[in-house]
């Protein structure tokens, strides 16, 4: 029976919980994915280290939790040696990771506290969206991400380009329609996207929860309400 490394505690559905996911995937952790029910809503407060909402990552060795993706995901990083070496690069890994979490909330309408009316989405997805999508494609550019070639911190991968996968590859995926955008307003993160996704133990989680999900993103009122605005 092989040793799990870690449990990861989210919904049957990619959103937040596929930037974890992708990076354990990466780094050859092993580990299981449990229902976020086991914790949310009755144990959040009581575990340590408590948390909100899911995801919740669990650390088998140290029996520790973490909660909130982006810390989540920095604790992966550093342990996995997947941080930027210099100062402003590894700052800029966190700054992405936020800025993915930001863009989650954006999209999400505020974590679904109201849904998405036509004029105010037309204002987000042809206002802010390319906005977003321009700060990622021009964090890349001056690190040197072009067409097939670099990172988006540079010239190795870091949990920045996972997180960025994670977040535009899921997008675009569930909401076919909005890969244009990407690919008007960031093409050089779209191909970054495809590459990530490519990799093999990345490609193979993917393609099993794809053919199980299908094109789930976030489920719930919140996506039926995105999916009213796309469709």
């Amino acid at each position: 029976m092989i040793k799990l490394d870690y449990k990861l505690y989210y919904w049957d559905l990619p959103f937040r919980g596929n930037f974890i996911q992708l990076m354990l995937e990466d780094v050859g952790a092993h580990y299981q994915r449990r229902d976020a029910s086991e914790i949310y809503p009755e144990r959040s407060l009581k575990i340590h280290n408590p948390g909100m909402a899911p995801p919740y990552l669990y650390e088998c060795k140290t029996k520790t939790y973490f909660a909130q993706m982006p810390a989540a995901l920095m604790h992966l990083g550093r342990k996995y040696d997947y941080l930027p070496k210099r100062a402003e690069t590894h700052t800029l890994a966190l700054k992405t990771i936020l800025d993915c979490n930001d863009l989650l909330i954006e999209i999400s309408n505020c974590n679904g506290q109201v849904m998405w009316e036509r004029s105010d989405w037309e204002g987000f997805r042809f206002g802010r969206l390319p906005d977003w999508m321009q700060v990622f494609e021009k964090t890349g550019l001056s690190h040197g991400l072009k067409g097939q070639r670099g990172f988006l911190l540079g010239s190795s991968i870091s949990v920045a380009d996972i997180a960025t996968a994670a977040l535009f590859g899921t997008l675009v995926y569930s909401f076919p329609q909005l890969e244009s955008d990407l690919r008007e307003h960031a093409p050089h993160v779209a191909d970054l996207c495809q590459r990530v996704e490519a990799r093999p133990t990345i490609q193979s989680l993917l393609e099993k929860q794809r053919q199980e999900y299908g094109r789930g993103y976030c489920g719930g009122q919140i996506e039926r309400s995105l999916r009213k605005m796309i469709g």
